[in-house]
């Protein structure tokens, strides 16, 4: 009787396959993350639905019924509140935003001395850009800026009071 090796060894690496279409790209991660389960496919079946029922709905407020322009609040009001709009209205009043937007934005600071946080908010882009960017070199000095020197410089602009700048009641 005689034996044979029937072994084989290969010499070379084999040529890498690609993953299958099932498990690669959007349908393998909506699968997994979305579908994955009966309890995940009921959860994300259900926020669908809920999108599908609230999304209208503000879209028609925010954009659809909502007034964009206007010289007072009677234009975003109904009529039984002393307004132009039909009693049971509802919209967003755009006008309103338009008109108070620097209130938003500033709060009380007086209007002629904005340009101080307008100025702290530059300021802190401009230190804070630098140290989300991986490749940008000095993060240590960028640091010591962004988080010691600039609420100094911040307190200083803001509250003003000295180098001729104006008090500004916080």
């Amino acid at each position: 009787m005689q034996e044979h090796d029937m072994s084989w060894v290969r010499t070379e690496m084999a040529l890498a396959q690609p993953a299958p279409p099932t498990e690669r790209g959007a349908y393998a991660w909506v699968r997994k993350n979305l579908i994955g389960s009966v309890g995940d496919t009921i959860l994300t079946v259900l926020a669908i639905a809920i999108v599908v029922w609230v999304l209208p709905q503000i879209i028609n407020w925010a954009f659809i019924n909502a007034v964009w322009t206007g010289p007072d609040r009677t234009v975003c009001t109904t009529a039984s509140q002393g307004g132009i709009q039909p009693d049971g209205w509802t919209g967003a009043c755009w006008a309103f935003v338009n008109a108070k937007f620097g209130q938003f934005m500033f709060g009380t600071y007086p209007i002629e001395e904005r340009w101080r946080p307008i100025l702290v908010a530059i300021l802190f882009v401009a230190l804070l850009v630098p140290m989300l960017i991986p490749r940008v070199p000095r993060k240590g000095l960028n640091a010591l800026l962004l988080f010691v020197a600039l609420p100094v410089v911040a307190f200083v602009l803001l509250v003003g009071g000295v180098f001729g700048l104006p008090h500004v009641e916080t």
